[in-house]
């Protein structure tokens, strides 16, 4: 039924290219939010539809780590077994204590479990599969006693300046030079908007600006006042940060300032 209910309404999107195309009103069916109705705004209603489980609203993200009482844990019933929703961050470390059992780690695919170690501090392999944007990792081997397991955490950030963030290292701090600026946002995607406010106040020079963020935010970006989109006024590409992918914004024309909104 779900696979049905996507067919039709990318049918649909695609019957209402050809009216929205002539039209100067809003787009209707302009989901993406680049000024027109075509099939990457087809691919986008499915990624809504397939984050929200069928239905838009608020991503439900898993995590979990445990035996599963013995069970295996696997691609039809994960999301049963990790059944608690995040309301704050994956925890960088913790424990699991299992009687002759396989070990179960599944977490949104952002995450990275990165060692396993048994008591005594030797490493334990595992093993991963990638499942509807989760991972679930698995130990290799049956497991007695008390593993301690850490996780990687992906930290995003968001950027302003006047030089190409593209093969920048936000983390190292010679790339803030008075006009180049990162700002940590945690390991949690931003869920309001963000003020963009960089200036030249000394020498007014003029410059191309650049915005980026990470691109699962879905920002658009607005203006000044932060009543309207100002998508036109720049040119629009991404680009990675390690396993990250940003949107990034590129002034059209050069000016003294930035000044916009990351709008959600």
């Amino acid at each position: 039924m779900k696979t049905k209910t996507i067919f039709m309404l990318a049918a649909m999107l695609l019957i209402s290219m050809g009216a929205f195309a002539q039209s100067n009103e809003p787009l209707e069916g302009d989901v993406n939010n680049d000024g027109t109705v075509d099939v990457a705004d087809i691919v986008a209603v499915i990624k809504i539809m397939k984050d929200g489980g069928g239905a838009v609203g608020e991503k439900k993200c898993y995590w979990y780590a445990g035996t599963n009482n013995g069970n295996a844990v696997t691609a039809d019933n994960f999301t049963d077994v990790a059944s608690q929703i995040l309301e704050s961050e994956v925890p960088e470390t913790g424990s699991v204590t299992a009687n002759g059992q396989y070990v179960y780690f599944v977490m949104p695919e952002t995450k990275h479990l990165e060692s396993l170690t048994d008591g005594n501090g030797s490493a334990v392999e595992f093993t991963c599969i990638v499942v509807m944007g989760y991972h679930i990792y698995k130990t290799a081997g049956m497991i007695s006693g008390m593993i301690n397991y850490t996780i990687e955490q992906t930290i995003y950030y968001w950027y302003v300046g006047v030089d190409s963030p593209v093969g920048m290292d936000p983390e190292n701090y010679d790339t803030h030079n008075g006009l180049n600026e990162w700002t940590n946002l945690g390991s949690s995607l931003p869920t309001t908007d963000i003020q963009v406010a960089k200036r030249d106040d000394t020498n007014y020079e003029k410059h191309t600006w650049y915005i980026a963020a990470p691109t699962d935010a879905n920002f658009t970006l607005y203006n000044a006042t932060n009543v309207g989109s100002d998508e036109t006024a720049f040119w629009k590409t991404t680009f990675n940060v390690g396993s990250v992918s940003y949107t990034l914004w590129t002034s059209k024309s050069e000016g003294w300032q930035a000044v916009n909104y990351l709008h959600k």
